[in-house]
């Protein structure tokens, strides 16, 4: 799962079902030291997020054959939920995931391009999906690629101010990522290496997981609300450790989209979906 600490991994276990398709079991915890209950009474969304990216990965080692010791770059990932897969109940969360994998390339350097389908259950009802699609590389590609992109210092990026914690629904100012930017609109990512959970282990670059929390706390800090229903994540670089990456709203109304920008370029955008009026479709997991 590319974590160092256990109490880190979301997944139980695992199982072949047919070819391509895996049947995963996972358990979110009652409370996490960081992806922390809503006071509404729900898991945190996301934990979909960080559940879907596991589940890449264990599919990408047992079902693709990537060996253990390439590095991965995402190019997008996703989740759509019913807020019944989110309940917070007596006891913890346990679920299903229904994974489907599909190798798109193989490269004679030994890279491998992959998507992922998920669908997730919870007491036997489909409740939620999730998608992703990366690139695996061994270690001499993934080294030489970022020779030629990496900035010769890395920055200090957690000394900037936070924002008010309780703005975000955080009570530790640690926990904090987002600094306030040039205009209402753009705010600026706190990175802090010695962060436990957002660097589980050390990392060249800004974890994913960092950066759409983020974006999960620029929606508290507007008012959208604490509990984003689904996201899609098109990515398309990846966010260095300096200069301080911005993640910045795209202004009108409807459900909010974010451009990630560093250094003049984008990194990617996402869109966040807040409400679950029109509910959500089961999509064909193949």
């Amino acid at each position: 799962m590319h974590r160092a600490a256990v109490h880190e991994v979301l997944l139980t276990g695992w199982a072949r079902t047919a070819g391509d398709r895996y049947m995963i079991g996972a358990q979110w915890p009652r409370d996490h030291s960081f992806y922390r209950p809503l006071p509404t009474g729900a898991h945190d969304p996301l934990l979909v997020l960080e559940t879907v990216r596991q589940a890449g990965l264990l599919v990408a080692h047992v079902g693709a054959g990537v060996p253990v010791g390439h590095h991965f770059v995402m190019h997008s990932i996703g989740y759509d939920v019913d807020p019944g897969l989110l309940r917070l109940d007596r006891v913890p969360a346990d679920l299903t995931i229904d994974v489907t994998h599909q190798v798109h390339a193989r490269r004679p350097t030994g890279a491998v391009r992959l998507g992922i389908r998920t669908l997730f259950s919870r007491d036997g009802e489909v409740l939620g999906s999730g998608t992703g699609e990366m690139t695996c590389l061994p270690e001499a590609v993934f080294r030489n690629l970022r020779a030629r992109s990496l900035p010769p210092e890395a920055g200090q990026s957690a000394e900037l101010p936070p924002v008010e914690p309780r703005r975000v629904n955080r009570s530790r100012e640690e926990d904090v990522v987002l600094s306030p930017g040039s205009d209402p609109l753009t705010w600026l990512v706190r990175v802090d290496r010695d962060h436990p959970v957002l660097f589980d282990h050390p990392l060249d670059h800004v974890p994913g997981m960092l950066v759409f929390e983020a974006m999960r706390q620029a929606l508290a800090y507007t008012g959208r609300g604490l509990l984003p229903l689904g996201c899609h994540a098109e990515l398309s670089r990846y966010v260095e450790l300096d200069p301080p990456a911005a993640v910045v709203l795209r202004p009108g109304p409807g459900d909010p989209v974010f451009d990630l920008e560093q250094g003049g370029k984008t990194a990617g955008t996402v869109s966040w979906f807040i409400s679950s009026d029109d509910g959500w479709r089961v999509p064909n997991p193949r």
